[in-house]
């Protein structure tokens, strides 16, 4: 299974500008040749996009293989290209339009911000097609930022307790550990890119965090 380190032109918090599922990958127009690639080298669809006409994608998009969620300002051409990719897709309330990080999701389940209404968890959970629970995780909201999950396993943030990790565990129904990557960062998700088949860790993550990582997330 691919493991690499990548950074985009120097920024070693990839999350920030791609995300994947199984099947793609979402990755800003702006996105390095050498982070697409290592995308790529992973078996997936690599779709080069924006959001509204801007780039970090991977703060605005969560996505699982049956769909994703995107903010309220992403055109009409935009939405189209993941309809096209045979995803669901469901727009967020505009409060929320940091959709990935405020979303972690897998093919199992999700969790969300807690602060998100009814109706819009509804939404998450018809486009994603998974249980969607609200929970906050280390005293944020913006569970997103702080959980990489894949279809086998997830890693939270350094200061999740072990009532959160098992919380998170019964929503993804996945095993996890809490951790850090890029070198003490413990918003895990800004700082790599995984699916069950492999990762793209930031280029400052030490190997220890690689190895912790890569074990629990299923890709070793």
């Amino acid at each position: 299974m691919p493991i690499f380190k990548a950074s985009n032109f120097g920024n070693p918090h990839i999350g920030v500008f791609a995300k994947i599922s199984e099947k793609i990958a979402a990755a800003d127009f702006s996105c390095s040749p050498k982070l697409a690639d290592k995308l790529s080298q992973m078996g997936l669809e690599v779709i080069r996009c924006s959001i509204g006409g801007m780039g970090m994608v991977g703060l605005f998009v969560a996505l699982n293989s049956n769909g994703i969620v995107l903010p309220p300002h992403s055109s009409a051409k935009e939405t189209e290209v993941f309809k096209k990719a045979g995803l669901n897709v469901s727009k967020i309330a505009s409060q929320f339009s940091a959709a990935g990080n405020n979303i972690a999701a897998n093919d199992f389940g999700a969790i969300a911000n807690p602060l998100l209404p009814k109706e819009e968890l509804k939404k998450i959970q018809d486009c994603l097609g998974v249980e969607v629970v609200p929970m906050q995780v280390a005293k944020y909201h913006t569970v997103g930022s702080l959980v990489l999950a894949t279809n086998k396993g997830f890693i939270a943030h350094n200061r999740a307790t072990e009532e959160e990790l098992s919380a998170i565990q019964s929503a993804l129904r996945v095993p996890g550990v809490n951790g850090t990557l890029n070198t003490g960062v413990s918003f895990v998700s800004l700082c790599a890119v995984a699916n069950s088949r492999g990762a793209v860790f930031g280029q400052a993550s030490t190997g220890f965090e690689i190895g912790r990582a890569a074990n629990v997330l299923g890709i070793v």
